[in-house]
């Protein structure tokens, strides 16, 4: 009878033991992990919300543009002056007008009365957006950086070979 007895704690303390260890592991390697992600995911979405701009643009300059902002962020109303740097992806249609690093001449681009979508934070326009105007091409996208590949080679004729 003693014996049983051992064997039955000796049996129940493993099963609890694989059981914490199991319940432990999945706590700190798979829920916990998801749970920090999780917030971390919402204070990303609050602070790109945000960010966000939508509205008309008043005035372009090459390096800035003045912005009526009828959506988003807290400035809903207001004019922002936002200006750009070699970072700022700049975007018209469906097609990127710059390569990163690359500053844009707005000017080029933009124009009073545009609606403009951006990424706004502390005086700098991040990324800028405005759909194509009616009768406008979709902008050729920038060529890539370093040397250029050659143009399209001509098949050159093949000779008879010999026997």
């Amino acid at each position: 009878m003693r014996r049983g007895v051992l064997v039955l704690t000796v049996l129940a303390a493993f099963l609890f033991g694989c059981g914490a260890g199991f319940g432990g592991g999945y706590w700190r390697y798979v829920y916990a992990p998801q749970k920090e992600m999780r917030e971390l995911a919402r204070k990303q979405q609050e602070e790109l919300n945000r960010m966000v701009r939508h509205g008309e643009v008043q005035e372009v300059r090459p390096d800035s543009l003045k912005v009526k902002v009828e959506k988003g962020g807290g400035d809903v109303g207001k004019e922002v002056t936002a200006r750009t740097t070699e970072f700022t992806s700049v975007q018209v249609g469906m097609g990127f007008v710059n390569r990163p690093g690359e500053k844009v001449d707005l000017t080029r681009y933009f124009r009073p009365g545009d609606r403009v979508d951006m990424l706004y934070r502390d005086g700098q326009a991040l990324a800028l957006h405005r759909d194509l105007r009616p009768g406008e091409q979709e902008p050729r996208p920038p060529a890539a950086p370093g040397p250029q590949a050659p143009g399209p080679q001509q098949p050159q004729p093949q000779g008879q070979g010999g026997q």
